[in-house]
């Protein structure tokens, strides 16, 4: 990957999460980049660098997802919590990821169906 959209300080400060090692933070962070590529069928971040419009977009579902990655890294089959009555999954697929990748689709003009 080229740059990366967030620093682990960012991720640190959006999680509230001043004891967590840089590592963990930057692994998170890794994979929640990642996946946003992958959503996006893009290969690196250069697309989304060039374009100050998608920039803060793609940032916030980075800082996002990586806090997810971080809430759920020690549960089993990527599980949150439990409730009364079980478990419960996090998906990315909620309101807020859906519609920060439709704008960046928009955007980075990606049509559907490309990724």
């Amino acid at each position: 990957m080229t740059t990366s959209l967030a620093t682990v300080e960012d991720l640190r400060t959006w999680a509230t999460a001043p004891a967590v090692p840089d590592a963990v933070l930057s692994g998170c962070l890794d994979d929640a980049e990642s996946s946003l590529l992958a959503d996006l069928g893009l290969d690196d971040t250069t697309e989304i660098l060039a374009d100050p419009r998608a920039m803060p977009v793609a940032r916030g579902e980075t800082l996002r997802r990586g806090q997810r990655f971080l809430a759920r890294r020690n549960s089993p089959e990527g599980i949150a919590g439990t409730g009364d009555f079980g478990g419960l999954a996090i998906s990315f697929r909620d309101p807020d990821s859906v519609a920060a990748l439709d704008r960046l689709r928009q955007l980075l003009m990606i049509p559907y169906g490309i990724a």
